[in-house]
């Protein structure tokens, strides 16, 4: 006989209640069920039961992938104290394309904010434990020059820094500095807002740092064996997401408060030999099995489905033209479920 789950094992009556009492159980049937909240083109609401309410005096730590950009911006257009606050950037570290988008959008703040505010993405589990092991443990983080790598005599890398480019060490290690600042924001905040981004992960074997992305090919072609390369299991999601909880509640406050999420955003390149379209479906099931199974274990932590509200849009409604990136109507409606769900209403 299989031995039957440990967690989680309820009655067959408590089962057959939370059902009965669930207005969103059906995927077709009645006003809330599925069919009939996908047969439209406006952005699907989903149910939320959450576990904590924060209120309009928390501030708000994000950290993620592009679509957390985004997502910050909305909380900041709602009202809410996004950190890192008013974090800026000097565009002539930024790399050529990055430095002349953001020069081309100065007279649109979304668009600038986005932007610049992109050399802060952290796209996988690891790389967001990478960044908050520097700052917080900075004792146990041994790497040489803060794990920037030389190219050559005149050039650095900083294999966590998106769309900066190679510069010489003083500017390198001004970059790290500026986006090390940021992330020590984490210390001022009541809640942190985690975006995963994507399995597929970067190791340089040298100096033992997880990289952000993905090395320049021209690296990869300098040394063939230094960059290793794998695909992180569910195990490794879900440990990378304790270690980092602990972490935060042992260095910051033990009362933090977390909402995990998953972006809706495609694994654009796969280093697999999978099709794109399976490496992606891996990558984000992976992130939300784990993401459930963190969230699980603490009473502090919260899963918000924005992953499933974008997914189950309409396309046409969803994304924008290149199917990458979610319209910004849609990444405010999120943001308005996320408030109507979370944000305690201020007292009359």
């Amino acid at each position: 006989m299989t031995s039957p789950p440990s967690s989680d094992l309820r009655t067959g009556a408590q089962a057959l209640q939370e059902a009965t009492a669930n207005s969103h159980n059906r995927f077709n049937g009645g006003p809330n069920g599925a069919t009939q909240r996908l047969q439209t083109r406006a952005p699907v609401g989903i149910k939320v039961c959450p576990k904590f309410k924060l209120t309009r005096a928390d501030s708000i730590f994000t950290m993620g992938s592009c679509f957390a950009r985004n997502v910050e911006h909305a909380l900041v257009e709602s009202g809410l104290r996004v950190l890192p606050e008013k974090f800026d950037f000097p565009l002539e570290l930024l790399n050529p394309k990055a430095a002349e988008l953001a020069r081309a959008s100065l007279n649109a703040p979304l668009h600038y904010r986005v932007i610049v505010r992109a050399v802060l993405n952290k796209y996988s589990p690891l790389s967001m434990l990478n960044e908050f092991q520097r700052v917080l443990e900075p004792e146990r983080y041994t790497a040489p020059h803060k794990g920037l790598i030389q190219v050559d005599e005149d050039r650095w890398y900083d294999p966590q820094a998106k769309d900066t480019g190679m510069h010489g060490l003083k500017d390198s290690l001004t970059v790290r500095f500026l986006i090390e600042k940021a992330t020590q924001e984490v210390r001022q905040t009541s809640a942190v807002f985690l975006t995963l981004g994507l399995t597929e992960t970067w190791l340089d074997a040298e100096t033992g740092t997880v990289l952000n992305f993905a090395p320049p090919p021209l690296l990869i072609k300098k040394w063939p064996d230094r960059f290793r390369f794998f695909n992180a299991t569910y195990t490794d999601v879900l440990d990378s997401l304790e270690e980092l909880y602990q972490l935060i509640v042992r260095k910051v406050r033990p009362d933090m408060k977390f909402v995990v999420t998953v972006s809706p955003v495609p694994l654009n390149t796969t280093f697999t030999a999978q099709d794109v379209i399976t490496a992606n479906t891996y990558s984000k099931s992976t992130l939300r099995a784990a993401a459930d199974a963190f969230c699980a274990r603490h009473d502090n932590a919260d899963y918000f489905p924005s992953y499933e509200m974008v997914m189950s849009t309409h396309p046409d409604t969803a994304w924008k033209a290149d199917r990458i990136h979610v319209t910004q109507d849609v990444v405010d409606f999120v943001i308005g479920q996320f408030i109507g769900a979370y944000i305690a209403p201020e007292p009359a």
